[in-house]
């Protein structure tokens, strides 16, 4: 089986064990740093081989950028930092703890309590309590919706999966954590590996090249930038889904064209979905770049905000045109497909028919001799002669042959006929 195969039904730690997150911060004197666990660090090996963690006294897997000296103290002499969590029911106490060495410890536990709270109704005007840090000063946040659809690569053995999760984003004096709400067991049930509903295309130069840290900018695209890229492997299954009706429909069975109709039927209902919560991700952010403080305050994220979302709409009236054009194509092949069972059933009934046709003929002498022979037995003194019960046996027997010789004989007959004017029409074709 494919690692990309691997789902959480039967690799269920590959996203729970330990708490799931990223961080990569930078130190006053200059020097980079990542540190990471769980499914982040899983992840980041399986798609950057090149990328290998060195594990700290403490637990934690590190990868040094840029750091000429090994520093023992992972937190200590941070200057600025990026953080991104994946929240999960069994290890919150753990990421209050890891925040802690970035925040004071009772921020840190506001900030993990804060997501169970989120308001997620993307036309609310209702705002969520704010958090303040341990100066008294307001802690911007902004709550991102976006999805996840894997790509199947044209492979129809692997399921149909979409999951959304949302994400809260906070922007503090000295850098940015983002956290992604807990998934629940429905949703996990739709994970492949190594999807997790969070952006995994950072690449390998961010983990072993110095970057840009704490940029409000660059946590606030990247989950707009998911639920674009999503939107466009939605376009790929889409493309692929669309061929499904013509091979249903020229399957040449019955049984497997309805069973492949109700697959197909239950996909391009996942993918209208999928367009129905894009819809809703994308009025959030209209809604949130108008009344959040992050985006009023921020003249460069709005404009990149602006700018994605027109993307987005433009995509999502391009995926409704397309499903409406993939409810006629659905309706004309479940007509198809309608009809392929009609004619089976008219051509079983024609099967059977004709079996018993022939079986009456070939039963119909056999019949009136037998009849006959009760008939003629009847009132009969035991001395006079009596027709044995063989001979009538034998000539039943030779009534279904000579029955069976005369339909063979007529059948030539007629192929012969058929046959001779197949060749005079040819003939004067050719004339």
């Amino acid at each position: 089986m494919s690692e990309y195969s691997r789902a959480y039904k039967d690799w269920p730690d590959l996203w729970d064990e330990g708490l799931s997150y990223l961080a990569k911060v930078e130190y006053v004197d200059g020097n980079q740093r990542i540190i990471a666990d769980g499914w982040h660090k899983r992840q980041i090996e399986f798609e950057n081989q090149i990328v290998q963690f060195h594990e700290a006294k403490t637990g934690e897997a590190t990868i040094d950028v840029g750091v000429e000296e090994n520093k023992e103290g992972l937190w200590e002499g941070v200057k600025t930092f990026e953080v991104e969590v994946a929240l999960n029911s069994k290890h919150f106490d753990a990421a209050t703890m890891m925040l802690s060495h970035l925040v004071d410890a009772r921020l840190a536990t506001q900030l993990v309590e804060s997501v169970g709270s989120m308001i997620q109704r993307v036309s609310a005007n209702r705002s969520d309590t704010q958090l303040v840090d341990e100066h008294g000063n307001s802690i911007p946040s902004v709550d991102l919706l976006a999805q996840n659809l894997p790509a199947r690569s044209g492979n129809h053995n692997e399921p149909l999966r979409i999951l959304h999760r949302w994400c809260r984003i906070f922007q503090l004096r000295n850098g940015t954590i983002t956290l992604y709400e807990p998934l629940d067991e429905e949703r996990k049930s739709n994970l492949r590996w190594p999807h997790y509903g969070i952006w995994l295309n950072r690449g390998s130069e961010y983990f072993l090249r110095k970057s840009s840290i704490g940029s409000i900018f660059d946590a606030v695209e990247i989950p707009i930038k998911y639920e674009q890229y999503n939107l466009e492997n939605w376009r790929i299954e889409f493309d692929m889904w669309e061929n499904q009706p013509f091979q249903i429909v020229t399957s040449g069975d019955s049984d497997v064209a309805a069973r492949r109709l109700g697959t197909a039927q239950k996909e391009i209902g996942i993918l209208s979905e999928f367009i129905t919560t894009a819809f809703l991700a994308a009025r959030n952010l209209e809604r949130r770049t108008k009344r959040n403080q992050l985006f009023l305050e921020n003249t460069q994220l709005r404009d990149m905000a602006t700018k994605r979302l027109d993307e987005i709409k433009n995509t999502i009236e391009e995926g409704r045109l397309m499903l409406y054009r993939a409810s006629e194509l659905l309706a004309n092949t479940a007509q198809s497909v309608q009809a392929m069972a009609e004619q089976k059933n008219v051509e079983a009934a024609q099967k059977t028919n004709t079996f018993l046709t022939i079986a009456s003929a070939l039963f119909f002498a056999p019949t009136l001799i037998i009849s006959f022979y009760s008939m003629s037995i009847i009132g009969l003194n035991e001395q006079e002669h009596v027709p044995s019960s063989m001979m009538v046996l034998l000539i039943c027997l030779a009534s279904v042959l000579l029955t069976l010789v005369f339909a063979g004989a007529v059948r030539l007959v007629n192929k012969v006929i058929r046959n001779k004017k197949i060749s005079r029409k040819m003939e004067s074709n050719n004339d």
